[in-house]
C-alpha cells in the first residue's frame, strides 16, 4: 500500500512539473547516463535522415538504370530487325542472281552491289545489336544493385529507429538496459549501413 502512495505521488509530482512547464528539472535520484539519452537520440535522429535521403537516391538512380535498360532494349531490338531486314534483301537479291534466272549482264552487275550494299550493312547492325544488348545488361545489373543497397538502407534505418525507441523507453523508465539496448541498436544500424556502402 505504501509503494501505490509512492507511485502516486511520484505521478502527482509529474503532472505538476508538466504543469507547470518545468519539464527539464530531473530529480536527485536521476541516473547520470540519462544525460546522453538526448545526445543518442540526437544522433540516431541524424543517421535516419541521412538513410532516408540516400535510400531515396538509390531509389531514383535505380529508376534511371531501368528507363537506361529500356532504351538499350530498344535500340538492341531496332539494330535486330535492321540486320535481319537486310538479310531478307540480300537473300532476295541473291535468289535472282542465280544461275537459273535470266538477268541480264548490267542488271546482274547492280544486283551484285546491292547484295554486297546489303551485307556490308549486316556486320555493323548485328554489333550495335550486341552492344545495345550487353548495355541493357550492364544497366539492369547496376539498378539491381541500387536497390539490393536501398532495401539495406531501409533495414538500418528501421533499427536506428528503434533504437531512438529504446532510448525514449529508457528515459521514460529510467532503465539502463533499454539504453544500451538503444546504443546496440545504433550499432547495428551503422554497421548495416557500413555494410552497404561497400557491397
Amino acid at each position: 500500500m505504501v509503494k501505490h502512495k509512492e507511485v502516486i505521488a511520484k505521478v502527482k509530482d509529474l503532472a505538476a512539473q508538466l504543469a507547470s512547464g518545468d519539464v527539464h528539472k530531473h530529480d536527485g535520484d536521476a541516473p547520470s547516463w540519462v544525460a546522453h539519452v538526448a545526445v543518442l537520440t540526437g544522433v540516431l535522429a541524424a543517421l535516419t535522415g541521412f538513410l532516408t535521403v540516400r535510400a531515396t537516391a538509390l531509389t531514383n538512380k535505380a529508376i534511371y538504370e531501368s528507363n537506361q535498360a529500356i532504351l538499350s532494349q530498344t535500340q538492341a531490338s531496332d539494330a535486330w530487325s535492321e540486320y535481319q531486314a537486310n538479310s531478307i534483301k540480300a537473300r532476295m537479291v541473291e535468289l535472282q542472281l542465280l544461275p537459273s534466272s535470266t538477268v541480264s549482264a548490267e542488271d546482274r552487275a547492280k544486283l551484285t552491289d546491292m547484295d554486297k550494299d546489303f551485307r556490308d550493312r549486316q556486320n555493323p547492325a548485328k554489333q550495335t545489336a550486341q552492344s545495345k544488348s550487353d548495355e541493357r545488361e550492364e544497366h539492369l545489373k547496376t539498378g539491381l544493385k541500387h536497390l539490393q543497397q536501398k532495401d539495406l538502407l531501409d533495414y538500418a534505418g528501421m533499427v536506428a529507429q528503434m533504437g531512438i525507441a529504446l532510448a525514449s523507453v529508457a528515459a521514460l523508465t529510467r532503465q539502463r538496459i533499454a539504453f544500451n539496448a538503444g546504443i546496440a541498436a545504433g550499432m547495428v544500424a551503422l554497421l548495416i549501413t557500413a555494410y552497404a556502402f561497400f557491397f
